[in-house]
């Protein structure tokens, strides 16, 4: 949804021209994000009047904090059959944390890609993995197309700007966080966010909603100059991801 400001240009008042949220945490009870079901709901009710009707959500997969399994997830998914808002799809895959147990799950081939075969993906924001460009490698001849979850969120890459560049070259997509282009995770993280959609290197936005607070920090994104940037870049690829099933 959108209007006209007064000096004739688009704003937009919601995420209806994306519609698909593709990294969100609304399982209940399986990872930090959703405790319950009736938080679930809370969360994806929101997300409707935020003006999504599409949502992949991606809870973590991460060892030694929450060592999800595809039976964890879809037992946790199949307890919100029948319980969703009216015009909203729920469809299942994980934010896949770079650990052992990944790739345990990448060679039994125990993944739940997102549509296009994606994974999306994260490590550590403190330290960058010394073989992280192997594994991007890897991952590519197998025939994955990696998504670099909130990549503005990584520390080290501030200093290194060039290396965001690399992996674009490496064929990774980058999902910026919609909270990051308020101050919601420091104004530094905010900066690099607006400083990749200037440079024209994002592909998806994703809520990566935990809880109910981030609902209203959502409500501000819209409104955003570098949101109305990320839209008219023509550069989104959220409404590419429609088949889906789990």
């Amino acid at each position: 949804m959108f209007f006209f400001n007064r000096s004739s240009k688009f704003k937009y008042t919601d995420f209806s021209s994306i519609g698909i949220d593709m990294h969100s945490h609304l399982i209940p009870g399986v990872d930090d994000g959703s405790k319950d079901i009736q938080d679930s709901i809370q969360l994806i009710s929101g997300l409707k009047e935020l003006g999504f009707h599409h949502l992949i959500t991606t809870p973590h997969t991460l060892q030694d904090i929450h060592p999800n399994t595809t039976e964890t997830l879809r037992d946790g998914h199949s307890k919100l059959e029948g319980k969703l808002p009216d015009g909203i799809t729920l469809n299942l895959s994980s934010e896949y944390y770079l650990d052992e147990q990944f790739q345990n799950q990448l060679t039994e081939g125990n993944l739940m890609p997102l549509p296009g075969n994606r994974l999306l993906v994260e490590f550590s924001q403190i330290s960058r993995p010394h073989d992280l460009e192997e594994v991007f490698f890897d991952l590519g001849i197998k025939g994955y197309q990696i998504i670099l979850a909130h990549p503005e969120r990584y520390l080290f890459f501030h200093k290194q700007f060039d290396y965001y560049k690399r992996i674009k070259e490496m064929g990774v997509e980058l999902q910026i966080n919609a909270l990051s282009l308020t101050e919601h995770y420091g104004k530094h993280v905010k900066s690099i966010a607006e400083k990749l959609i200037e440079k024209d290197m994002i592909d998806f936005i994703g809520t990566d909603i935990h809880h109910i607070r981030h609902l209203e920090g959502l409500k501000r994104v819209p409104l955003t100059k570098h949101f109305e940037r990320l839209l008219h870049s023509g550069l989104l690829k959220n409404t590419t991801l429609h088949s889906h099933g789990q």
